[in-house]
């Protein structure tokens, strides 16, 4: 087919055509020029399917454990390094890196979440659980262990009912404030995990405590081999 042939069959095709389309340029269909028509699909960005595990299902110290990270562990720590100070900034101070670096522990005293014996957080739990927020926006970034442990002060089935009521508040709080929560698991410990004496007050206040691990999830891996952590 010639040049001039092929000008006459499109010249006959917008003759055919409504006038409200022929009007329009015949080489555009839903906005998008003829070229588009012949150009190579871009191929859909390649994302990491992951066969997840259960959290809900393993211990603490097995949550902990994984998932395991090996060439990009230099770059996890850079970013939980950098993430500790963030929270430092934001008035938290009993902070920890453990598992070679790679986890960040938070413990918050009961008394700055809870009254004495409540289950409902107190207004001023807002000012230490906000700084979290942020740590929760991307899905699977982190794995959150929520772990709420009391003094022993009580019988051990009444313990344990306080720590699960109270952790379930803290729980229920991040969801209701924009929070993804779908890799966090809660547990409660009761009595059994004391840093200091039950003997005294002082040592039952810092027994009365929330502990935060923020493990690094799948998508901190991903980012981290991609070379992303540091635009986050």
């Amino acid at each position: 087919m010639n040049r001039k042939t092929g000008f006459a069959i499109l010249l006959g095709v917008a003759a055919l055509l409504p006038a409200e389309v022929a009007s329009q340029n015949i080489f555009q269909k839903a906005g998008n020029t003829i070229s588009s028509w012949f150009s190579p699909k871009e191929k859909p960005s390649e994302e990491v399917v992951v066969e997840h595990t259960d959290l809900t299902k393993l211990t603490l110290d097995e949550n902990i454990s994984i998932p395991e990270i090996d060439k990009d562990a230099r770059k996890i720590r850079t970013a939980q390094s950098r993430e500790m100070r963030r929270l430092q900034r934001a008035r938290l101070t009993d902070l920890k890196l453990i598992r070679d670096y790679e986890v960040i522990k938070a413990t918050l005293s009961a008394s700055n979440l809870f009254l004495p014996n409540d289950t409902v957080l107190s207004e001023k739990a807002d000012i230490f659980l906000r700084p979290f927020l942020v740590d929760l926006r991307i899905p699977d970034y982190y794995h959150v262990m929520l772990v709420m442990h009391s003094d022993n002060t009580g019988s051990e089935s009444y313990c344990l009912d306080l720590t699960r009521a109270r952790v379930q508040a803290v729980r229920d709080w991040f969801a209701r404030n924009g929070g993804n929560t779908d890799y966090m698991v809660v547990y409660e410990a009761g009595a059994f995990a004391p840093i200091a004496s039950n003997e005294t007050m002082e040592g039952r206040a810092k027994n009365r405590r929330l502990d935060i691990y923020l493990i690094p999830g799948e998508k901190m891996i991903d980012m981290a081999r991609r070379g992303q952590l540091d635009k986050r």
